[in-house]
């Protein structure tokens, strides 16, 4: 349902939904939600993969989902405070499916972006959603696939012999007890001494050697021969290189 996914897209931003209707929208002024946005933004931008130790991809991931969840916080609050047309005719305006589909406003995860390309570096599958290729729910079913594709860092550290078993369920254990599962489990592993920096980095540097290209899901799945693939790379690469140079 779209209110369901109103409230998904609350939770990303804000963290909890503080309640189990879009009401909860009526107390949530425009100002509020992009400052909310920015700060999460700004969290999980892939530049910052390197301070933060974590995998460009990874990064990603988490930035498309937070600037997916703003864009439909912000359509339901355009519709909230006009007296225009509903939600679902302004859900229309601002997504839409491919002439040959139909547009299926029970499931937002179906439906695809419409509007300008962002003017700042975008990677090959966040350029794909923006260009109207692939649809949310695509993007995010080809991330967690990509992430599915690499071995957890403990099972690396386990067969370095960085850590054992035993560390591993402990540290678990404490980060659960913690509830701090927002920290990936080699970061935390990291803060509680379990590994090095520098271990840290190795197994990230090894974690990386399994990484697939996102682009292989679109051709495996078929929503992308692979020359098109190629021209949509070719396209990728014009658009942050005029980005670059402020264009």
């Amino acid at each position: 349902m779209l209110n369901q996914e109103i409230l998904n897209a609350y939770n990303v931003i804000f963290g909890s939904s503080v309640g189990t209707s879009v009401d909860i929208l009526r107390h949530l002024h425009p100002s509020a939600l992009k400052t909310a946005y920015r700060r999460k933004a700004l969290e999980t931008h892939p530049d910052r993969s390197l301070i933060v130790g974590k995998m460009e991809n990874e990064m990603n991931g988490c930035f498309v989902e937070v600037t997916l969840a703003y864009e439909i916080l912000q359509s339901a609050l355009k519709n909230l405070h006009s007296n225009g047309a509903g939600y679902n005719d302004h859900i229309r305006r601002v997504f839409g499916r491919r002439t040959t589909d139909t547009v299926n406003l029970n499931n937002a995860s179906d439906l695809y972006y419409r509007g300008r390309i962002p003017k700042h570096r975008l990677l090959i599958g966040q350029f794909l959603y923006y260009s109207g290729i692939v649809s949310w729910g695509r993007l995010i079913e080809a991330i967690s696939w990509q992430k599915r594709q690499r071995p957890p860092i403990g099972q690396i550290a386990m067969k370095w012999g960085i850590l054992s078993e035993y560390d591993i369920q402990a540290i678990l254990k404490q980060r659960s007890l913690e509830r701090n599962f927002h920290k990936r489990f080699g970061e935390y592993a990291r803060l509680k001494g379990y590994i090095t920096s520098y271990e840290l980095l190795a197994l990230l540097g090894k974690q990386r050697m399994f990484h697939r290209p996102i682009g292989e899901y679109f051709i495996e799945k078929r929503i992308l021969p692979a020359d098109n693939m190629d021209k949509m790379l070719e396209r990728l690469r014009n658009h942050n290189r005029l980005v670059s140079k402020g264009i």
